[in-house]
């Protein structure tokens, strides 16, 4: 009797089990007992430029959650909100390199050297600090659906940046066509900046909004302090933006962040059988103003293996600038646009000359913005 029992109720003991088994599978792995890592509780976050990190620092953000806000609509340039500096204190830095014939900056160079005038008054420098460093780099890349041969182009220049990138260095990528989108924000590894190219394979429009862009990440990298820099990857045309060329230039002679376009035009038009006319010139045009007015230097390579050497040039030069720093002797807070200039003398004040190993002078130039808006009462 007891093993005809047995047998009745072995298959539903069976089926017990095999239904507990289910069960138990289908729960996520949570709630199963894991090892307990490590607090974490006051260690400080490592991801974006930090204060520890030499001349390039991120202000730090509040790391408190941000209360849920409803969604709202895009939100529209206004240029007459960004023309301006907004400041707490009237200290202007001004960021100068000094590079000869070929590109290469010059080094050795120390305080005395350097005369600064602000609207023609000679200023006197109260900051004043130079050698390697990091840089933080925004890499600003035009993706647009205009013709395949430029998105390659596009693609090849941007692969190229990686080969300059150091441990320490800090590096966004920025693309845009109709609008800018953060494909990476700001990392010290250089997989992180590779995976945000990577992204870069289906353009959306046709639109090349330019200046729009500009202003995007001219507005971010107010934040970062040190050796800083927009890299823009891009033909110099804009075709749908908010702001206008002069509007574009106001915010960028606002900025104390240098720009360094790469031309991915100028191959496509050394190419093209009936050249890309007017518009190239204008684009060059353009390119070569806004680097001037940030402080920076526009490459227009002509063939791909110009390009990892331009970015060479571009990353020596930031990494080996003179920072500036002086309080206006002007402290009228009027909004107004002041002009500067920056000269390299010797001990007597006059010109500085400089010679090679052989005796020869040596040609150099100054790169520096050429002015800033003060800030409005």
């Amino acid at each position: 009797m007891k093993s005809k029992n047995k047998r009745r109720y072995l298959p539903i003991t069976l089926l017990v089990g095999v239904v507990g088994v289910l069960v138990l599978a289908s729960f996520p792995p949570k709630w199963f007992a894991q090892p307990q890592e490590p607090s974490t509780a006051g260690q400080q976050q490592t991801t974006g430029p930090q204060p520890d990190v030499g001349e390039t620092v991120l202000v730090p953000k509040k790391t408190q959650p941000a209360p849920v806000q409803p969604e709202k609509k895009p939100e529209k340039i206004n240029p007459n909100d960004i023309y301006t500096l907004s400041t707490t204190t009237s200290l202007v830095n001004v960021d100068v390199m000094v590079v000869d014939n070929n590109g290469s900056p010059l080094q050795n160079l120390e305080k005395k050297n350097f005369q600064l005038y602000d609207d023609g008054v000679p200023q006197a420098i109260t900051n004043f600090g130079t050698g390697e460093a990091p840089m933080t780099v925004c890499m600003l890349i035009e993706f647009a659906s205009r013709s395949w041969p430029y998105l390659i182009i596009a693609l090849r220049y941007s692969y190229d940046f990686l080969n300059v990138i150091h441990q320490k260095d800090w590096v966004a990528v920025v693309a845009f066509d109709l609008k800018p989108e953060i494909l990476t924000d700001f990392t010290q590894d250089r997989s992180e900046v590779r995976a945000g190219l990577d992204q870069l394979r289906m353009p959306g429009f046709r639109e090349s909004n330019l200046y729009d862009a500009l202003a995007f990440v001219l507005d971010r990298m107010k934040e970062v302090h040190g050796r800083k820099a927009v890299v823009a990857v891009v033909t110099g045309v804009d075709t749908f933006s908010k702001l206008t060329y002069d509007q574009c230039l106001k915010i960028v002679r606002a900025s104390d962040t240098p720009i360094y376009p790469i031309s991915i035009l100028e191959f496509m038009t050394v190419r093209s059988p009936r050249g890309e006319g007017i518009g190239a010139l204008q684009a060059e045009n353009a390119l070569k103003t806004i680097a001037s007015y940030s402080g920076g230097q526009a490459y227009f390579p002509r063939f791909e293996q110009e390009v990892p050497s331009d970015y060479q040039q571009v990353a020596q030069q930031l990494r080996m600038q003179y920072s500036l720093g002086f309080i206006p002797t002007n402290a009228t807070k009027d909004g107004q646009f002041h002009k500067l200039k920056v000269a390299v003398v010797d001990d007597q004040g006059n010109p500085l000359e400089i010679f090679n190993e052989k005796g020869k002078k040596v040609k150099y130039h100054i790169v520096a913005r050429d002015g800033y808006y003060a800030p409005k009462s």
